[in-house]
């Protein structure tokens, strides 16, 4: 697993020692830990009790990306547009006053025609001129290797939080 950001955790100071003085120093236990996790969700990705069902469905849509031939996404980056989390290259639509706007899922960003954005409320008020709207109403999501047309933004967030 490669990362440029890092979250700091409890880990017993005990155990931590335990394997550096015990491997002689070449087991690192931060790497060993990351490793044991990631090898849990690649063994574990079908077991509902431990998923949401929208986690289930993100794990079976990446797999299905996987093995599309359509090439390669970073399938543990997108935005969480909470409770909706977009996978990288998820596309959205704003229409406003005629025009259709675009804007992609890069990384953590949404990526207008002009310049990336924090947020999708961001992204919205920049399409409307620095005007407040209600972006759950405004846009459309078109997720890869999953959805066929564009679907609304705040269905998919209904269903999402019927899925808790």
């Amino acid at each position: 697993m490669e990362s440029t950001d890092y979250i700091s955790i409890p880990f017993p100071k005990t155990l931590y020692d335990m394997i550096v003085i015990r491997s002689g120093g070449k087991l690192d236990p931060v790497q060993l830990a990351a490793d044991q996790v990631e090898h849990f969700i690649e063994r574990n990705t079908t077991e509902d009790g431990f998923w949401t069902e929208a986690g289930l469905e993100a794990f079976a849509e990446e797999e299905r990306i996987r093995n599309s031939g359509k090439g390669e996404l970073d399938l543990l980056s997108g935005h969480l547009w909470k409770p909706v989390f977009m996978i990288n290259g998820t596309r959205l639509r704003m229409s406003y006053k005629g025009t259709s706007h675009y804007a992609e899922v890069r990384g953590d960003k949404i990526q207008g025609d002009d310049r990336k954005f924090d947020s999708v409320s961001q992204w919205v008020r920049h399409v409307a001129g620095g005007t407040s709207r209600n972006a759950w109403l405004d846009v459309w999501i078109r997720r890869p290797g999953r959805d066929t047309d564009f679907r609304s933004a705040d269905d998919l967030r209904k269903e999402a939080l019927a899925d808790d």
